[in-house]
């Protein structure tokens, strides 16, 4: 870095204006150096995360919807699921090469700058930080999303840039010119946002988290004239609220995919449990596998049959309806069987095997047309 560079990472930029990086090699920009350690490890593990996929099969193109699901995308049926994780491994993901490259541009453009002067602690909080916030401003938004890329961490950066220029940090003539380069990316980014299939609303939601973060460090750090370490407990503030908004969607958003998805696991499980009557020890008493029969199937049935019924209230495609429809015909002739079975047991007769018979052939069609729609 340049003369203007601290050496010590957690101390202040302090002067007229901002640390530029003048290197010799465009490809300094992806070695660490002192003072900028951060940004590169971040271009290589996008980069290194985009090779393994491309290793394991993945389009390099334009890679399947299932296969970003599989490395973590943020998915709103799974992260809403019980993998709140995707909200930051989708930042990591990109959907195709020209995506990454892009990426990796804009990032490569506006961490020599931040980095040196936010220190390599903060400036990795600020980069999660907005990375987070992108992605739970994009699940809160849209009904369904399938996200993925650093989009909404790296506007971030050029958001915490941004709140910097409107303070009195620089001189009015320097501020005006990089305002004006800054407010030119972002408003060219969102307006290609609006006009294709691009995230925005992760996009605004970094742009606002690096807003935030950029308006910490000038009140706490330069504006206190201390270094980034001492102020360390204040600097917390941004990411904290942002893991609270997190935690607020992902308790109170709800979608019919997500709610689905948890009715299915819960039907599984109700599954699971019904047929693990018939692992009994073979010298299971027939009183025992009644009581079995009874208090694991019949109730686990009938169970799972009311939550066939909120599964047809979600609004879901119909395909999904026609799912629910078979596993509602399956469930009530598993009910039906068991029922029977337990009457047998009871009684000690056999006069209910024909009809468990008959339900037996019917709930293997009823397995062969869910199997078929798996395929």
């Amino acid at each position: 870095m340049n003369a203007d560079t601290p050496d010590n990472q957690d101390t202040p930029h302090s002067g007229s204006r901002p640390p530029s990086p003048e290197r010799p090699n465009p490809l300094q920009l992806l070695k660490p150096s002192d003072g900028y350690v951060v940004t590169p490890i971040l271009v290589w593990l996008n980069v290194g995360v985009f090779i393994l996929m491309a290793v394991s099969g993945v389009d390099m193109l334009q890679p399947a919807s299932a296969d970003l699901i599989q490395w973590g995308a943020n998915y709103s049926p799974l992260t809403l699921g019980g993998e709140p994780w995707r909200l930051l491994s989708c930042c990591f993901l990109h959907i195709g090469i020209l995506h990454l490259l892009f990426n990796m541009y804009a990032l490569v453009q506006i961490g020599p700058i931040l980095e040196p002067l936010l220190g390599t602690r903060q400036f990795t909080i600020a980069y999660l930080t907005a990375g987070l916030m992108g992605s739970v401003v994009s699940l809160w938004w849209h009904d369904v999303v399938l996200g993925a890329g650093a989009s909404g961490a790296i506007f971030g950066m050029y958001g915490v840039f941004l709140a910097l220029l409107t303070t009195n940090w620089l001189d009015a003539a320097v501020r005006r010119e990089l305002l004006k380069s800054i407010l030119t990316f972002v408003g060219f980014n969102l307006f290609i946002g609006m006009q294709s299939h691009i995230d925005n609303a992760a996009h605004i939601g970094g742009l606002l988290g690096g807003l935030f973060t950029g308006y910490a460090y000038y009140l706490f750090v330069l504006r206190a004239n201390q270094p980034a370490g001492r102020a360390l407990l204040p600097m917390l503030v941004p990411p904290l609220l942002a893991l609270l908004l997190a935690v607020l969607v992902y308790t109170h958003k709800s979608t019919p995919l997500a709610d689905f998805d948890r009715i299915m696991e819960r039907f599984n499980k109700l599954n699971t449990q019904a047929m693990n009557v018939f692992r009994l020890p073979p010298n299971t008493s027939a009183t025992k596998l009644a009581k079995a029969m009874n208090d694991q199937g019949v109730v686990a049935w009938q169970e799972a049959i009311a939550l066939l019924d909120k599964a047809d209230k979600l609004d879901l495609p119909d395909g999904y309806h026609q799912h629910t429809k078979l596993l509602r015909q399956y469930s009530t002739l598993r009910l039906k069987s068991f029922k029977l079975l337990q009457r047998s047991l009871t009684d000690t007769t056999h006069i209910y095997d024909n009809q468990i018979a008959i339900y037996d052939q019917q709930i293997a069609t009823v397995l062969s047309q869910l199997n078929a729609k798996k395929k």
